[in-house]
């Protein structure tokens, strides 16, 4: 699968990129921006997208480069001196360490004398210290800096940086969309299509490595099968748990969702009320896991059996 930083499509989200391509070409242009949306519907990929439009200096709202284009090239081979990245794996917090290196980065003279680009892919995943230091850029940027803060919990980020930036949300795409990601990507429509919800990204993890499998237990589980196995064999892995959470959330969403319009849903046995407080609190639980540190086994057995009064 390309990753976003090779991606040279990008799929939907034309709302977006007008407001932000206006935005760049304004007096008042936002030099802090929080890309916020679902997991897997393109939000690093539209960073990446909106940084070679920001480097190549041009003017003509043009984002589309080709191939052999030298500025792709260089990002892609992360060669390119005024791009400084942070994050995009699925690994565990990130520390102060990243930071003060992109504090360094900042504090140097660009290497081409245009605009410097800070891209955070999993900003949520800051610990406390890493998002002070973070703050501080934030506070009193260098001239000619945009940062793109990416994140998939926008409740999750320290209040103080969402104050810092200009939010915008990129929404789940519409199934054209995800069609076009997944051929463009060399996959074929899978069967459980439907998972999707308007996120490619959250289908091409599923039909790599352990998603799927883990999708059909989860599936079960949320069913009525016991979950002490799964919990033991999944919980404590970070990839595995990053899906489990995306899984999750989008679940409770879409069913929370199902509830308000009167349609057969997840929280049936529950009224409205019900239904949203306990999709408030399997957030929070994810939420305080990231922030705290927590053990993510026990995180994993309190939010299951949350559910198993649904």
């Amino acid at each position: 699968m390309l990753t976003p930083r090779e991606n040279l499509h990008l799929f939907g989200h034309l709302e977006a990129r007008e407001h932000f391509l206006n935005a760049v070409h304004s007096q008042r242009f936002p030099h802090s921006w929080i890309l916020s949306g679902p997991f897997g519907v393109g939000k690093a990929t539209f960073a990446y997208h909106m940084a070679r439009y920001i480097l190549s200096n041009r003017e003509d709202r043009n984002t589309t480069f080709t191939q052999d284009d030298p500025l792709y090239c260089r990002i892609r081979a992360q060669s390119h001196g005024d791009l400084w990245t942070v994050g995009g794996d699925e690994g565990g917090e990130i520390g102060i360490e990243p930071i003060r290196q992109l504090t360094s980065f900042l504090s140097q003279t660009t290497f081409e004398g245009g605009w410097r680009v800070v891209i955070i892919d999993g900003v949520e995943k800051l610990n406390r210290n890493a998002a002070n230091a973070l703050l501080k850029s934030l506070e009193e940027p260098p001239s000619k800096t945009v940062f793109f803060l990416v994140t998939a919990s926008l409740s999750a980020l320290f209040p103080t940086i969402r104050s810092r930036c200009q939010i915008l949300p990129l929404l789940p795409l519409e199934e054209e969309y995800v069609k076009n990601v997944l051929q463009s990507q060399k996959f074929d429509v899978p069967s459980f299509f439907h998972v999707a919800q308007g996120s490619p990204g959250r289908l091409i993890r599923l039909m790599e490595g352990k998603g799927e499998q883990i999708f059909q237990t989860l599936t079960m589980i949320l069913e009525g099968a016991p979950a002490a196995t799964f919990i033991q064999t999944h919980g404590g892995d970070e990839a595995s748990f990053d899906i489990i959470e995306d899984l999750l959330r989008n679940h409770l969403h879409a069913h929370l969702l199902k509830k308000v319009e009167g349609r057969p849903s997840f929280f049936d046995s529950l009224s409205l009320e019900e239904a949203l407080e306990l999709h408030n609190k399997i957030t929070h639980l994810f939420d305080q896991c990231r922030r705290a540190q927590l053990d993510k086994k026990v995180t994993l057995n309190c939010i299951l059996t949350h559910l198993k009064i649904a």
